[in-house]
């Protein structure tokens, strides 16, 4: 059991260090928000980051695919808007009420188009599709509209979100928070 431990070390030592350098690139070209919410989808933000990073590109369009839809969701619920329409009508709404900015609204358009069928259902035509350079576009893009919605400063030693509507805060004025 042991040299089959060993064997299984070794190549996965074998496999990080061989994509380490490649990791870094990536992980530098990430500007993310290091302070979000806890919120339902926070675990899912981190790790779209970390597939991104780690170089499961596949996995990266598909997560942010999810993840910007999540988002979509979770600033209508913020904003009392119940209606269901589709998600591009919806981020259009957004932008044309002032609720997001037109960059946020713009980098959530490229990701509901970045092949979300063919992600989706695993059409045939994925193959024609620049995974590398969807999942470092969707990835930026995320971040982005993060950044938007969580963006917050330090004052007199406290967290000071400047979109408090996306941020549960308690009575006491505690927040339950990911750091990244």
């Amino acid at each position: 059991m042991n040299d089959e431990r060993d064997a299984i070390r070794h190549k996965l030592q074998s496999q990080f260090n061989s994509r380490l350098e490649e990791s870094i690139d990536r992980a530098l070209e990430i500007q993310q928000q290091n302070i979000i919410p806890n919120h339902h989808f926070s675990m899912v933000s981190s790790e779209c980051i970390r597939l991104y990073q780690d170089g499961h590109l596949t996995a990266t369009v598909m997560a942010t695919q999810a993840l910007n839809e999540g988002l979509i969701r979770f600033i209508e619920e913020r904003n009392s808007i119940t209606d269901q329409i589709d998600r591009s009508v919806s981020v259009e709404r957004l932008v044309m009420h002032v609720i997001i900015s037109t960059e946020a609204g713009e980098a959530s358009k490229r990701i509901l188009r970045s092949f979300r069928n063919d992600f989706h259902h695993m059409n045939p035509s994925i193959l024609k599709v620049p995974i590398k350079d969807i999942a470092k576009r969707n990835i930026e893009d995320i971040c982005l509209i993060e950044k938007e919605l969580f963006d917050c400063t330090f004052a007199d030693g406290k967290l000071r979100p400047k979109q408090r509507k996306y941020w549960d805060i308690s009575d006491d004025g505690t927040m339950e928070v990911l750091l990244r």
